[in-house]
């Protein structure tokens, strides 16, 4: 196949600007093992995170922790915004599952206390990233983040998309 034909290759944001792709993202073989060119991301850059969830399940965390659930998962802004309400909970909940993604992480090196999903008068959820969550974003030289959050009687679902503006050197 000549190399006109050969297809593109795209990476997720998983690195700071200017640093190379880690090997091991790609198995045994690293970047030399692809079937085709790698796409490196170069200016504007987005990563991006979903996450659904049972509002059942969440009910039943909630009626079963309590408070213990509370303040382990949510702060103080967002127990007063959801007022106990499960699908409102989940919705949040969701929400940081799709910002973990987005950072790359997962829950693993960010609490879930450390995102922080309000919503401003409109009802447009805005983003807080605070400890390690924040420390991230700053090491992707994410300048901004966006999350949606979809309710339903029995499902919550959540998008987050993470913008890095730093422009590789």
């Amino acid at each position: 196949m000549d190399e006109d034909n050969l297809p593109l290759i795209f990476t997720p944001l998983v690195r700071q600007p200017g640093v190379p792709i880690p090997d091991w993202l790609f198995g045994p073989a690293g970047v030399a093992g692809l079937p085709a060119p790698l796409h490196v991301p170069q200016g504007v850059n987005v990563a991006v995170g979903i996450d659904i969830i049972e509002v059942e399940r969440v009910r039943k965390v909630f009626e079963h922790h309590g408070e213990r659930f509370l303040k382990r998962v949510f702060t103080e802004m967002e127990v007063r915004q959801c007022r106990g309400k499960a699908t409102r909970l989940a919705g949040r909940f969701a929400a940081k599952e799709a910002i973990s993604k987005a950072l790359g992480t997962g829950l693993h090196g960010v609490a879930w206390r450390e995102m922080e999903v309000v919503q401003l008068r409109s009802g447009r959820p805005t983003v807080t990233l605070h400890g390690n969550a924040k420390r991230r974003a700053e090491l992707l030289g994410i300048s901004a983040f966006d999350v949606s959050i979809a309710d339903l009687q029995t499902f919550s679902i959540a998008i987050a998309v993470a913008i890095q503006t730093a422009i590789t050197p």
